[in-house]
C-alpha cells in the first residue's frame, strides 16, 4: 500500500504546470499641438502572441499609464520609463494594476487584466537582466524578458497609440484576459 501510494503522489508531484507566454507592449501616440496644447499619451496592451500586426493593436483595449507612477489603484507605472525611445528605457519595475475592475471599471462589467485577478502584477529587474513577476503579496507569478531586437511598429492610421514596442515576453500560469479584446 505503500509503495502505490508514494507512486501516486509522485505522478501526481511530477505533471507538468502548463505556462502560458504573453507579451507586452507599450504604444506612444504622436505629440498633438493645438494651440498652445501638446498631447500626448503612453499606453499598455497585452498580447498572447507576437509579433504584432496594426489590426492586433486596433483590437485590444489600451490602458493608460498612472499620472503619479503608482498604479495601486489603476493603470500602470514604471520605474525606469522615460521620455526616450521605449526601446531604450531601463525599466527597473514595472507594475500593471489587475484587480476585477481592472479595465473598464467605469463600466457595468469591468474584469481583471488576467484571467485571474492579483491585486498587480509587477515585474522586478533581477541581477541578470530578466525579471521575476510578483503579485500583490510578493507571490513569484512568472518570468519576463526585453527583446533584444523589439518589433517597433507605426501604425499612423490609428489615433490611439500609433507608435507601439514590444516591452517584455512574459511566461506565467497567468494569462490576458479575453475580455481585451475588441471584436469586429
Amino acid at each position: 500500500m505503500h509503495y502505490f501510494l508514494t507512486t501516486i503522489l509522485l505522478a501526481v508531484t511530477s505533471l507538468p504546470i502548463v505556462l502560458a507566454d504573453f507579451t507586452i507592449y507599450i504604444g506612444k501616440t504622436n505629440d498633438i499641438t493645438d494651440v498652445g496644447v501638446t498631447f500626448s499619451s503612453t499606453e499598455l496592451q497585452v498580447h498572447d502572441h507576437a509579433p504584432l500586426s496594426c489590426s492586433d493593436m486596433g483590437h485590444v483595449v489600451s490602458i493608460s499609464a498612472s499620472s503619479n507612477n503608482d498604479a495601486s489603484k489603476g493603470r500602470w507605472a514604471c520605474d525606469g520609463c522615460s521620455a526616450e525611445a521605449v526601446r531604450d528605457w531601463n525599466i527597473s519595475r514595472f507594475e500593471m494594476y489587475n484587480r476585477n475592475d481592472a479595465v473598464g471599471h467605469s463600466t457595468d462589467h469591468p474584469i481583471p487584466l488576467f484571467k485571474k485577478a492579483t491585486g498587480a502584477v509587477t515585474l522586478y529587474r533581477t541581477v541578470n537582466g530578466n525579471y521575476d513577476m510578483r503579485d500583490i503579496r510578493n507571490n513569484f507569478l512568472g518570468t519576463c524578458s526585453r527583446p533584444r531586437h523589439p518589433q517597433e511598429m507605426d501604425c499612423w492610421q490609428l489615433i490611439s497609440a500609433s507608435f507601439l514596442t514590444h516591452v517584455f515576453t512574459c511566461t506565467s500560469d497567468l494569462t490576458p484576459n479575453k475580455g481585451l479584446w475588441i471584436p469586429d
